[in-house]
């Protein structure tokens, strides 16, 4: 069993709409919100925005991303939307200039993937109908995706995102760091720890460029706010924050003690030594993550096409 549901692909998301529900707004929707706008800032800086060619891996079922740039006078030269869930583009961009594209219904390592002499070449091609141009993209995004899927998937989703890519492409993930002390979340599959992701990416070619924790627990870091100056500064804010926005306001100076972390890193194939952050993926001890299949997540040293296409 994946999940305290059974389920090895995890179709939830979260919505404004759920967060609302609950009659405050959780760390888990802050952390969302701060995610779309660290992206909307990297792309204002320099105008990076108006030749952003971006591809969205599990763009969620508003498009939030794409909501956010388009009312931000951010809109990108192009977007596309991959969405497993079967959905529609939301009604705001249909008299919009901005035309976000939508991909929905399918397994994003089922998609079309170009041959590697085709990978710089930033043309048009068609995939499910749609043209995505797939080898151009210079901006990946996948948020809160990686848990909702098996290892061996996960594997598959950052072996399969290069072919979409531009050479000089910045690719952006988030995912939980699993703490065996805390446990996953009932609807995740597959939340790995802190370093087992940070290796995982490197083994799989993506160089780390920046990382940033996007929430994180009070009790987890505390003891870190001195060594930097930051404790009177941390009880000022508690006097008037309540928890929920100071695990967001804290976690991104402490990414190894987050319970989520944004990493911000660039496709290069092979990393050498001196490039790497965290240990070979072999090498590290204890359990890498909370599916009951965590030990494939060495097998990504054997490439993961040769264990998920059919």
């Amino acid at each position: 069993m994946a999940n305290v549901r059974g389920k090895e692909i995890d179709n939830t998301h979260l919505s404004i709409e759920q967060a609302e529900a609950r009659g405050f707004i959780h760390r888990d929707y802050i952390a969302h919100c701060l995610r779309w706008t660290h992206v909307a800032k990297y792309l204002h800086l320099q105008a990076r925005y108006k030749t952003a060619r971006i591809i969205d891996i599990g763009c969620g079922k508003d498009m939030p991303l794409a909501r956010m740039l388009y009312t931000s006078r951010l809109a990108p030269e192009h977007y596309v939307g991959i969405e497993y869930n079967k959905m529609e583009i939301p009604d705001m961009f249909k008299n919009s200039n901005f035309k976000p594209k939508l991909v929905s219904g399918i397994d994003f390592t089922q998609m079309e993937m170009l041959p590697p002499e085709a990978m710089y070449d930033f043309g048009e091609h068609q995939i499910n109908g749609i043209s995505t141009r797939p080898s151009g993209h210079n901006y990946s995004v996948c948020f809160e995706v990686l848990e909702h899927v098996e290892p061996i998937k996960a594997i598959a989703i950052l072996d399969h995102l290069p072919g979409f890519l531009s050479s000089d492409s910045i690719s952006w993930f988030s995912t939980p760091c699993w703490d065996e002390k805390v446990g996953a979340a009932a609807n995740h599959v597959n939340e790995m720890t802190y370093e087992a992701f940070g290796s995982l990416l490197e083994e799989m070619g993506y160089k780390i460029l920046m990382h940033w924790g996007t929430f994180a627990s009070i009790k987890d870091y505390k003891d870190e706010l001195p060594r930097y100056e930051l404790k009177e500064a941390f009880d000022r804010l508690r006097e008037y924050y309540d928890s929920n926005y100071l695990a967001t306001v804290f976690a991104p100076l402490f990414p190894h003690k987050a319970r989520n972390v944004l990493w911000e890193t660039q496709y290069v194939g092979k990393l050498k030594i001196e490039e790497r952050k965290f240990k070979p993926i072999n090498k590290l001890e204890g359990r890498l993550g909370s599916s009951d299949k965590w030990r494939d997540l060495v097998k990504c040293l054997d490439c993961a096409r040769n264990y998920v296409r059919t």
